[in-house]
């Protein structure tokens, strides 16, 4: 079980920071400082965007972390933005660029 929620105080004596929105925001900018992903230029921090290759290859990643609900149940009955995993922003923005997409490969990863 992933239980590495915002709200969550860890209780393992091996972290010496036990506040899961810490570690997480460092390690998101750490994620940043270090890998090659370029910059949008709507959110300098946002993960998901549209690569690219060529007119036969559109590749759009997601991120199924940052915009997710919070950790529930998922006992909900209708999609609500707490059972939302991309968020109602990035699921707007991915039936959008899809739509606009004129390669022929459109893959989602």
């Amino acid at each position: 079980t992933n239980n590495w929620f915002h709200e969550r105080i860890l209780e393992d004596n091996r972290y010496t920071v036990k506040n899961v929105a810490l570690l997480a925001a460092r390690a998101k900018r750490a994620m940043f400082e270090f890998t090659t992903l370029a910059g949008s230029r709507v959110e300098s921090d946002r993960v998901y965007r549209r690569i690219r290759r060529g007119p036969n290859l559109d590749l759009f990643m997601i991120d199924m972390r940052s915009y997710r609900g919070p950790n529930t149940e998922n006992r909900e009955t209708s999609l609500t933005d707490a059972a939302r995993i991309l968020g109602r922003e990035q699921t707007t923005w991915l039936k959008r660029e899809l739509l606009a997409s004129r390669a022929i490969w459109k893959v989602i990863a």
